[in-house]
């Protein structure tokens, strides 16, 4: 044969012919160490992620058979089953959450069914080789140094990272490589796995036909997910009248693949994983966007996201007990939802606690320390940025100048869209210890919401059934990411069939599908009795339907978010109070004298006699509720902290946090402010309602009215749900402070506390939060 670089056309052509259909031209020697492999033309680009080299190649169906484009198929794999999902840390996510029933009912029929137009084609699925080590993630060994190896008469120029992968491009006499650019990517399973990082939904079409013809499900990682698949499979595959004695017609279906690797992340400091979700959201950012919860899952361009997924990670660690469990918090509803959780089992989700993140570290401080301040408006970053240095203390993490990655970073700089990545878990570690755990203590500790965990960990652990159908509702409520919504849609979209389309039920999953949606639906009354026992201490039907309505307040954003951000602004009060004699390292300790506090207040007379029942004092189905707020949208978060700030008023929680004050006046005033701000808020929606009940009187006699029913409402609030008496009560409701209360809404309104001057001069604009400290 001749030397490479003197390769006749035509024996590239029938080079290329066979790179396609031949497995005997790329077949492994005696010398290779590596099982698995494909080949295709070689290509390289640069992203945020890094370099990137990939080949170019396709995956089909059809008979078994050693070829490289059929072993590929079953080689492309989803997250889910190449990690264990609950032992799968956040910053480890990759990619969206697979909609199993999508893929059942549009992508299979799409591959399978004869079209006039020819074959069905699939935009190329992209997939990066990744290191696990026992299914965990892991790094990649160091290259060795290139060698030249002889493989099936021709030169191939190879790098290898140990057992893991290796890298071979054909080379021509001079050691240059040659033009026709082939290459093989060659890597043992046990060390390295194909990742699908866009196309996912697209792979598990290809895996769901080829497992069901090669009857590869059981023993599989998704055989749990069988079900959504099988029968669906064997209905189109018999429509299309394509049999076992007939399967070559399957090899006409193909799907082009690209498959990458990160040639400088390997070694002792190659992150591939971090740069798989760099890449993953570069590749994705002009598609459909992911949901917001999966851009906090996967998104490193924001610090808030980064420290939103430690809390994640802190919860899913074994030594947790202290905490909620993981299945109490929704991170996986591929919709928005920015009041409350969606699923009935969970009493959170991971946008409360984002929002939790960027309200106490990032605030803006306004928000913090003037308690009569509405959230609206444009927030300057800088001064997000300087108050989120000063909320971790970065002056003390780090040196004034940082090295990352051979880029320098200022430290005074740093900020939510800039830091160094390769430092970032300095950051996350010092959030974790304080601001994190202190927010998950609040979740964790305070008394409705520990209650609403006990009842989750009763139900799991009272769990019965090992049939298919069970577990996969299981699954549902406490394991699998996405099944929830899988099982949803496809009950939803099989019920509508039946209603709509008589005999349509013929393509019906498999029941078990449709099944583990209905003990989904059954098993949300027998935790609200499990939640009544344990927050109310009864299973009567009376206190069922109390606590119900009780959590439809507790378990919203806006009450969540009001409880954190009253340990926000106290913290804020405490420095101010002790000035520098105050330790960051002490905010857990805070937090938990703030859980015992509200517990005093939730369990005073708790379940004694006629004596009101404060567990119900959020609720807005009692007798004088203090809580008038008709929308409990997450803004509202700021009447709620006055809630929280009433309940720490009284003895016996007071005596809880007592030490942490330097006196009671400053907490007295920020209560005060709090109380005038709400019966502020409580008379406007007052003079909304009177407009149209009472269209024939004055602005000024619907006001009057409305400050009268205002005042006398929250006068009521007081004296049944908070130990305040008549006569302190009209004293706190004096026309004096209602006076201050109007004046705090109209300069509040005046400009939102958010006015900004874009061309404001630097010399005249209010010193920064930050500053205003350093000057202390």
């Amino acid at each position: 044969m001749r030397a490479p670089d003197q390769l006749s056309g035509s024996f590239i052509v029938c080079l290329l012919r066979s790179w396609e259909g031949s497995e005997m031209l790329f077949r492994s020697t005696a010398k290779n160490t590596f099982r698995d492999y494909v080949q295709g033309t070689w290509g390289t680009f640069n992203t945020p992620a890094g370099k990137v080299e990939y080949i170019m190649t396709k995956a089909r169906l059809g008979k078994d058979s050693p070829e490289p484009e059929r072993v590929l198929t079953q080689h492309l794999s989803p997250v889910r089953e190449v990690m264990d999902a609950n032992a799968l840390d956040f910053n480890q996510l990759l990619q969206r959450d697979l909609d199993d029933h999508r893929v059942a009912t549009s992508l299979i029929p799409y591959l399978l069914k004869n079209r006039a137009t020819g074959p069905a084609f699939f935009p190329p699925i992209m997939a990066v080789l990744l290191p696990f080590e026992d299914g965990s993630p892991s790094r990649f060994p160091a290259f060795d140094e290139p060698e030249v190896v002889d493989d099936q008469e021709l030169s191939w120029k190879q790098v290898q990272a140990g057992d893991a992968f290796a890298v071979r491009r054909v080379i021509d006499a001079n050691g240059e490589y040659h033009p026709v650019n082939l290459a093989q990517l060659r890597w043992n399973e046990h060390a390295s796995r194909l990742v699908v990082l866009d196309g996912q939904h697209r792979a598990m079409a290809l895996l769901a036909i080829d497992r069901t013809m090669s009857g590869r499900w059981r023993g599989s990682k998704g055989e749990k997910f069988r079900d959504f698949y099988e029968k669906q499979v064997q209905r189109y595959l018999s429509d299309e009248a394509i049999s076992s004695d007939n399967v070559d017609l399957l090899s006409n279906v193909e799907v082009p693949v690209t498959v990458c690797w990160f040639p400088d992340r390997v070694g002792d400091t190659g992150h591939a994983h971090e740069a798989a979700r760099k890449l993953f959201v570069d590749v994705n950012k002009e598609a459909k966007a992911p949901s917001e919860s999966r851009i906090i899952l996967l998104s490193d361009a924001e610090l808030v996201n980064v420290l939103t997924r430690s809390m994640l990670s802190a919860l899913r660690r074994p030594d947790n007990d202290e905490l909620i469990p993981l299945y109490a918090v929704e991170y996986d509803n591929p919709d928005i939802n920015t009041t409350r959780p969606a699923r009935w089992s969970v009493m959170t989700n991971i946008h409360l606690l984002k929002e939790a993140v960027n309200r106490c570290v990032f605030g803006p401080p306004k928000y913090l320390t003037d308690v009569t301040k509405k959230i609206s408006g444009r927030e300057k970053k800088p001064d997000r940025d300087a108050f989120m240095r000063q909320q971790l203390e970065v002056s003390k993490l780090f040196k004034a100048e940082i090295q990352d990655e051979g880029f320098p970073y200022r430290r005074e700089a740093i900020g939510n869209e800039y830091f160094p990545l390769g430092k970032v878990d300095i950051l996350s570690d010092r959030f974790s210890e304080t601001w994190g755990i202190a927010i998950l203590t609040l979740l964790s500790k305070v008394t409705p919401y520990a209650a609403h965990a006990r009842a989750l960990r009763r139900m799991e652990a009272g769990w019965s059934g090992v049939e298919i159908y069970a577990s996969l509702a299981r699954d549902a409520l406490f394991g699998g990411v996405g099944v929830y919504w899988t099982l949803k849609d496809s009950y939803e979209h099989y019920a509508d069939e039946s209603r709509n389309k008589p005999g349509a039920n013929r393509g019906k999953p498999d029941s078990d599908v449709l099944r583990a949606w209905e003990v989904i639906e059954e098993k949300e009354s027998a935790f609200e009795i499990l939640r009544a026992e344990e927050y109310l201490g009864s299973t009567a039907e009376e206190k069922r339907e109390a606590s119900k309505a009780a959590y439809l307040v507790l378990n919203t954003h806006a009450c969540q978010l009001g409880m954190v951000m009253t340990m926000g602004s106290l913290w804020e009060l405490r420095k101010k109070e002790f000035k520098g004699k105050w330790k960051l390292d002490e905010l857990s300790e805070f937090a938990q004298s703030l859980a015992r506090g509200w517990n005093a207040f939730f369990l005073n007379n708790a379940g004694k006699g006629k004596a009101r029942d404060r567990r119900l004092t959020f609720s807005k189905t009692v007798s004088d509720p203090i809580n008038q707020i008709p929308k409990l949208e997450t803004a509202r978060a700021v009447y709620f902290r006055y809630f929280w700030l009433q309940a720490l008023a009284t003895p016996e929680s007071w005596e809880q946090v007592a030490e942490r004050f330097n006196g009671r006046d400053g907490f007295n005033r920020m209560l005060s402010d709090a109380r005038g701000m709400y019966l502020s808020f409580c008379v406007e929606e007052r003079v909304k309602a009177l407009k149209t009940s009472r269209p024939g009187q004055t602005d000024s006699q619907r006001r009057k009215a409305a400050e009268e029913l205002a005042t006398k409402t929250l006068r009521k609030a007081l004296t049944n749900w908070f130990f305040v008496s008549e006569a302190e009560a009209s004293d706190l409701l004096s026309a004096d402070a209602l006076a201050s209360a109007a004046h705090e809404a109209t300069t509040d309104s005046d400009d939102n506390g958010d006015s900004i001057d874009d061309g404001e001069d630097e010399d005249t604009r209010p010193l920064s939060y930050e500053e205003l400290l350093d000057e202390e």
